[in-house]
């Protein structure tokens, strides 16, 4: 997959509501900064490399509110400690040499999306898996319950989800953003219940704290 349309497609979408972005740490080592640049030119959205530890993602954010609360948009690299702004050569020199864009590909909660995958070269057919065993085009549709598509466009909060943390969990996901641990649902899942279960507690302080000191005692 590339991730380059995929983010375009996002961006298109009439409903779309997300003010910038964090670029993956992963793929940046790849390709670089320089793909990311229409995202701020042409969409006026904040763009910020980001690392995987959490004082990455965490200044990753601030930079991210910075532009905004600036009035900027920009292409960032937070994670100049890997990510170079022309990428890795070595690396695209031979997914250049080896693989070619796919007409079209299936993205789960997006669709299919135009020149958005990559295929191993014919030149290369004997090392290719789909050629040599003849795999079926099987396509897995997204439940219709499943509300990826809005999550991933930031239309709906995750657990805004019909089926967040209800039929869809991390030990039985349903649809993409909660089948991988990276994904927002499965984030907001593991982790969001724990900031909700500290607010229940403090709430719940609170309350006893007011129950032995009321008003006027």
């Amino acid at each position: 997959m590339t991730i380059i349309p995929a983010i375009r497609a996002i961006l298109d979408s009439p409903d779309l509501r997300l003010d910038g972005f964090l670029g993956p740490g992963h793929v940046s080592t790849v390709i670089g900064n320089r793909p990311y640049r229409f995202i701020a030119r042409d969409y006026a959205r904040p763009v910020v490399v980001s690392g995987f530890e959490p004082l990455d993602v965490l200044q990753g954010v601030y930079m991210v509110m910075r532009q905004l609360a600036e009035g900027r948009s920009e292409v960032e690299n937070q994670y100049a400690r890997v990510v170079r702004e022309e990428g890795n050569p070595l690396a695209l020199k031979a997914i250049a040499q080896t693989m070619e864009l796919r007409t079209t590909f299936e993205w789960r909660g997006l669709g299919f999306i135009s020149q958005s995958a990559l295929k191993l070269r014919p030149e290369f057919a004997a090392w290719d898996a789909e050629v040599r065993f003849e795999l079926p085009g099987v396509r897995v549709a997204d439940p219709k319950a499943c509300q990826c598509g809005e999550v991933l466009k930031g239309v709906i909060k995750p657990w805004e989800c019909k089926v967040f943390g209800t039929a869809c969990t991390p030990e039985r996901p349903i649809g993409t953003c909660m089948v991988s641990s990276e994904g927002a649902c499965a984030a907001y899942y593991n982790y969001g219940r724990l900031a909700r279960r500290r607010g229940r507690a403090t709430e719940a302080r609170e309350s006893l704290a007011v129950a032995a000191h009321p008003a006027g005692s």
